[in-house]
């Protein structure tokens, strides 16, 4: 399997949809699954950029071009953007009032702090 992330991120993400037949190289989550992958990503320090909402329309998935982010303050530490993204990302899934799409999550590479 072609490693989209890395081997750490991937495993977490992939229990979604895959979307590479869209021409996407991530995977889709229902609410549950993006919920559970915020807790693992949180376990192992990654923060997320933001993310996509898509509609399941006709047995595909669509990009339904609703979408959150978060950008690092200045001077923020790197754990204290992992506990800020992965709250924000938790809150929009959270609050998102359809509850049968799918959420697509953008994990941040760069930023990988275990404490």
């Amino acid at each position: 399997m072609e490693t989209f992330w890395s081997f750490e991120i991937d495993p977490i993400l992939s229990v979604g949809r895959s979307l590479a037949d869209v021409g996407v190289r991530n995977w889709a989550l229902s609410r549950v699954e993006a919920l559970a992958a915020l807790t693992k990503l949180t376990e192992i320090g990654v923060a997320v950029l933001g993310g996509d909402v898509y509609s399941v329309s006709g047995g595909g998935v669509e990009s339904n071009y609703d979408n959150w982010y978060c950008n690092r303050d200045e001077l923020e530490s790197d754990s204290a953007f992992v506990e800020r993204s992965i709250a924000v990302a938790r809150n929009y899934i959270l609050d998102y009032p359809d509850e049968t799409v799918l959420f697509v999550i953008v994990p941040c590479r760069y930023i990988k702090n275990g404490s």
